[in-house]
């Protein structure tokens, strides 16, 4: 069954929706629109923030700073640069942790050798078993580390990635309108989405002249990468789902953009 089969959410950004202000969650407060549950459930002390956004004014903003914001050009330099630099990193670690295996390991066959050695030597085998058989497996153990092979990088970095990306965007996107493919285009358009932060604005800060929502979206890059590297939507949804679960290293990194209508995009690699 597919994952997008398993939950559905009633809104397409249900439980993606977090506060600016005090980090609570987002929900319906009337008919179209949504707002801080903390500021309207526990008052003013524990959240100000009263400010709504129109249900379809949220989803406009987001859907349009994914297709056109996440992964442009500058995007795409600037993650491919972390991106490396971070895989480096990993890959230098991993070495110096095979090379304190295989010394272990030459250090145990060393100790393994002597044992052996001494029972030649007339040492009763009784004196020796224990530490021979603590020996022996833990030698299996490292051999059996030093040939699991690292698992193959699923992110290859290649020029048209952005295109790519953009390309299947605004096929999700268009999945919203067919009832065939809508389910699977929610979840493979939330797979993206990390949180999506309300943050109130002042009067002077919007373009209506009104107080009003700044929305900053967070997407997960390693979901934003698999996608725009050609992998099958049921991959990027299941990947994302596990990395719930188990985020590290630039797997669990996301890029912010602030995608308030009157604001010029602001993109940032956090951790």
């Amino acid at each position: 069954m597919p994952i997008w089969d398993r939950r559905r959410p009633k809104f397409l950004f249900s439980g993606l929706m977090t506060c600016g202000c005090c980090g609570g969650g987002f929900s319906k407060v009337s008919k179209d629109s949504f707002g801080c549950s903390t500021a309207r459930k526990k008052g003013a002390a524990a959240c100000t923030n009263m400010a709504v956004i129109k249900q379809a004014d949220l989803e406009t903003r987001v859907l349009h700073a994914l297709e056109h914001h996440l992964m442009d050009d500058e995007a795409v330099r600037i993650f491919c640069e972390e991106y490396a630099a971070e895989r480096n990193r990993l890959q230098a670690t991993r070495e110096a942790g095979r090379a304190d295996l295989e010394r272990e390991l030459k250090q145990i066959s060393a100790d393994h050798k002597r044992l052996v050695d001494a029972i030649i030597a007339g040492v009763p085998a009784d004196q020796v078993k224990d530490r021979m058989i603590e020996l022996d497996a833990r030698r299996t153990d490292l051999e059996r580390q030093l040939s699991a092979a690292p698992a193959p990088d699923p992110i290859r970095i290649h020029p048209s990635m952005a295109n790519t990306y953009r390309a299947r965007i605004a096929q999700l996107i268009a999945g919203l309108s067919d009832a065939e493919r809508m389910d699977e285009a929610k979840e493979a358009l939330r797979a993206l989405i990390e949180k999506v932060e309300l943050v109130p604005v002042s009067a002077e800060e919007s373009e209506t002249g009104k107080p009003g929502l700044a929305t900053h979206l967070h997407g997960g890059l390693a979901s934003l990468l698999r996608l725009a590297c050609g992998l099958p939507v049921h991959e990027v949804v299941e990947a994302a789902a596990q990395m719930q679960k188990t985020p590290r290293g630039m797997e669990g990194q996301t890029v912010r953009i602030r995608v308030a209508r009157n604001i010029n995009p602001l993109i940032a690699l956090e951790n």
